[in-house]
């Protein structure tokens, strides 16, 4: 981090003149300036792109004791929310929970708001937004491939304000459970309604699948996508973009993903999801879809033995010097 002349975070994003005293910097914070613990009491740390506050919760790390251009105080995002309370739900993990709670793609968003969306929606006088209700309602709440209600909750977040969404915004008093609760109950409710007439008219139905609508696509393959964005509390976070076909392809998000049990001998998953299938002129090029569809990783082939198992092709080299 750049020893820097004063402010905040949010003073340093974005452009920032160069050339004069106040803004150029000429050293680095050494290690021993950084954010850091070791061993803290809850036996865990986890980080979801987010502040070092929220690495390990009870928080050890007071923002106040640091330069505030170092990290913003808080919120700690839906998604860092999800993973404390993944890693908090049992006392102890194996290697498989661990790896199935990676793969998880429950909407914290969702448990945060549908308790007042859905009762606001059925008390409307709108039969689609009663009908819009009653998908939400039977929605498990996760972005799975075959998950309905999911595509529905995603395009009216999508189409909310997200800065004036909650009616209690996240306090650092209750880190987990804020924010929480609908601002505007009525304003969500004709949203919802707009958003369920819209996806009616383009796809013929309210509930139509995660998967249908969000894919994982190379040139040369294509199954239905699970997991979704960041900002809607999932922790399997793949991010999507429009394409031509009127659907969502995976652009980015989960790339390599890595579970590592420190065992004697080491336990190792892993796992490339789209493989080097973007390389030009690759022989055997291939995706990891299969795997990334059915939230499984690979053995990471580690020995020797496992290595030349799956070897695809070999070449001696005899360099001249």
């Amino acid at each position: 981090i750049p020893v820097r002349s004063g402010g905040t975070f949010a003073n340093w994003q974005g452009l920032i003149p160069g050339h004069t005293s106040q803004t150029l910097w000429s050293k680095t914070h050494p290690y021993q300036d950084l954010p850091r613990v070791l061993d803290p009491p809850s036996g865990w740390l986890q980080n979801a792109n987010d502040p070092p506050w929220s690495t390990t919760l009870p928080q050890p790390l007071n923002p106040k004791n640091y330069p505030a251009y170092f990290a913003p105080p808080g919120p700690i995002s839906l998604r860092a929310q999800r993973s404390i309370q993944l890693l908090t739900t049992d006392p102890k993990l194996s290697l498989e929970t661990m790896v199935a709670y990676k793969h998880s793609t429950r909407m914290a968003l969702a448990d945060r708001l549908l308790d007042d969306l859905i009762p606001a929606a059925q008390q409307s006088g709108n039969a689609l937004a009663r009908q819009a209700a009653a998908v939400l309602a039977r929605w498990d709440r996760n972005a799975n491939a075959d998950s309905r209600g999911a595509v529905l909750f995603n395009n009216w977040f999508e189409a909310m304000d997200s800065d004036t969404l909650f009616a209690r915004p996240w306090t650092p008093s209750a880190p987990l459970t804020t924010p929480d609760g609908l601002a505007d109950p009525k304003a969500a409710v004709h949203t919802l309604e707009r958003v369920a007439r819209t996806l009616r008219d383009r796809s013929g139905s309210l509930d139509i699948a995660w998967g249908n609508v969000f894919r994982f696509r190379s040139p040369t393959e294509e199954r239905p996508a699970n997991g979704g964005y960041g900002d809607l509390g999932i922790f399997r976070t793949i991010d999507f973009a429009a394409d031509d076909a009127g659907g969502y392809r995976a652009v980015g998000g989960d790339s390599f993903v890595a579970a590592i049990e420190f065992s004697n001998p080491v336990s190792a998953k892993v796992l490339l999801g789209y493989g080097n299938v973007t390389q030009p002129d690759v022989s055997g090029s291939s995706t990891q879809f299969a795997e990334m569809e059915s939230k499984r990783l690979r053995k990471a082939l580690r020995s020797r033995s496992d290595i030349e198992q799956h070897l695809a092709s070999s070449e001696r080299l005899n360099p001249q010097f």
